[in-house]
């Protein structure tokens, strides 16, 4: 046992293998798609990969060696707009991809038809996420480094999103669109099989989903910086609350932040504040009188903040209003929360390793 413990499965031993056992199962043929994915049972999951080499192509060429597509990998743009569809993946918000998809084959697209394209896929939409899309695509909430090193594949013009030259003609090469079409119809198939035709609502938060931190930002059509939704564990979005948990603390850390966040039981949860947060701030009175103020707090939990050298997501467990809370700095609440929590996802999060 123990020496399965020491053993990293995010290692590129274990994805290597993982990968050539999947290419046995497609009959020994080189998985180039990312679709090729969706047509087995049991295959792995390609973001593994994608997230190792930043694209899947890229870690193709690497392990099969494959000059031809290191090559194909040459164009900064190409390889530049994989990247950035990649870093997508897997989608939590399937808007931005129905807009692209449609791109692929027209000059620009309004808000109308883009909601017309939505509709297609999922039972409602509202009309502010559709603009939040076009804003997103268009980098606004990109921060200057994204902005600097990113392709820019749109442009926002008098409510239509417009297609950039680069794009154009990364399009015109079949070779290239071949590819880029295949991530953005993994996205959708992927997205349509995890998330039927549900509409979640803004926040578009799904229960016992994975969500890593800035993903709030996006789901929650945040309108400043979106990178900026990191570090801290109390983030805000007008009257939304995210309330990101790491239940086991580092050895090491600082006692001033080693906060006593636990679940008491299925029903209820143990949060302590930022430890700046004192009760007659107006920050204190949202959270500690949430309910009658309006706020919703929404809690995301992980046990370990990571494993393997890998940054772990946390996992949505819904809403719920504080009905308790003592201190200062920080205050203590108790939550009861709107769902009670699946006894299996309770056992995960409480067992003692």
């Amino acid at each position: 046992m123990a020496q399965i413990d020491k053993e990293n499965f995010n290692s590129l031993k274990y994805l290597k293998e993982e990968y050539f056992e999947f290419k046995k199962l497609n009959q020994g043929r080189v998985p180039y798609l990312l679709m090729d994915f969706m047509k087995f049972d049991g295959a792995p999951d390609p973001v593994k990969f994608i997230d190792r080499d930043k694209t899947y192509l890229q870690f193709v060429a690497s392990v099969e060696k494959d000059e031809s597509l290191k090559e194909l990998l040459q164009s900064e743009t190409f390889e530049g707009t994989l990247k950035e569809l990649s870093s997508k993946l897997p989608l939590k918000r399937i808007y931005e991809f129905v807009i692209i998809r449609y791109l692929l084959d027209h000059e620009e697209i309004s808000l109308e038809i883009a909601k017309h394209q939505i509709l297609k896929m999922v039972n409602d939409v509202d009309d502010d996420s559709i603009l939040h899309a076009f804003e997103c695509l268009n980098q606004d909430y990109y921060d200057s480094v994204q902005s600097k090193s990113k392709p820019k594949l749109v442009q926002y013009n008098d409510g239509s999103l417009v297609r950039s030259l680069l794009f154009k003609e990364l399009l015109v090469n079949e070779e290239y669109r071949k590819y880029i079409e295949d991530i953005v119809s993994y996205g959708i198939f992927r997205y349509e099989k995890e998330y039927k035709k549900e509409y979640y609502g803004v926040p578009h938060f799904k229960l016992y989903e994975q969500y890593p931190m800035v993903d709030a930002a996006l789901l929650s059509n945040f309108r400043k910086i979106h990178s900026s939704y990191r570090g801290s564990g109390l983030l805000t979005n007008g009257n939304d609350y995210f309330l990101f948990i790491d239940l086991h603390k580092e050895d090491d850390i600082k006692e001033s932040i080693n906060y006593k966040d636990k679940f008491i039981d299925e029903r209820y949860f143990q949060w302590q504040t930022p430890n700046t947060t004192s009760q007659n701030t107006d920050r204190g009175q949202n959270i500690i009188n949430n309910k009658r103020r309006g706020i919703k707090l929404h809690l995301f939990v992980r046990k370990y903040r990571e494993i393997d050298g890998k940054n772990e997501p946390f996992i949505y467990i819904g809403t719920g209003d504080a009905v308790h809370h003592e201190g200062e700095k920080p205050i203590t609440v108790k939550i009861k929360l709107d769902n009670e929590i699946p006894s299996t996802l309770f056992t995960e999060f409480t067992k003692r390793v």
